[in-house]
């Protein structure tokens, strides 16, 4: 299972990735807003993955396949 703590530190590190160009990044201002950033680019997003859903979407396969 993935923590909450590491979701939050990994996209710490996106974010500041994307919005300065470091992998440190303190306050500012965030030119977008982050669930616009995780969308598909299809829908106007910049298709960046959503770690908190990928893990949950991660693990409720797991346990489809322990059951089949």
């Amino acid at each position: 299972m993935v923590l909450k703590w590491m979701i939050q530190a990994i996209e710490k590190i996106i974010r500041a990735f994307l919005w300065s160009g470091r992998r440190d990044l303190r306050g500012g201002h965030c030119p977008v807003a982050w669930e616009r950033v995780t969308r598909p680019l299809h829908l106007g997003g910049l298709g960046v993955l959503n770690l908190e859903k990928l893990g949950w979407a991660l693990q409720l396969r797991w346990l489809w396949y322990k059951k089949t």
